[in-house]
């Protein structure tokens, strides 16, 4: 009897990992697309396409992509996984 527990405690330990590796990664739990100017002088408007990732600490929001059109922004897409972690692991430099 004692094989199942340890089998069940092995895929706990596996979920546990890949749910603090994707929260330490980011999760991509939506986005919103804006609709932003250069400035008075430059009226015509561009839109930027902004990424929300779920982390440790809470939600973050990320600026991806800004297009000339609304429907170009909705095209793009945002990662399922941010690219930077929030926990850094330290490399030392090599003494060659």
């Amino acid at each position: 009897m004692r094989l199942p527990s340890a089998r069940w405690a092995l895929l706990g330990l596996a979920v546990v990992l890949l749910a603090g590796y994707g929260l330490n990664r980011g999760v991509l739990v939506g986005s919103r697309i804006e609709a932003a100017r250069l400035s008075d002088d430059y009226p015509v408007p561009f839109y930027k396409k902004h990424c929300r990732y779920l982390f440790f600490t809470g939600v973050q929001q990320v600026w991806t992509s800004s297009e000339s059109s609304r429907a170009e922004a909705e095209k793009s897409s945002c990662a399922a996984l941010k690219r930077e972690p929030v926990i850094h692991r330290r490399h030392r430099a090599s003494s060659s």
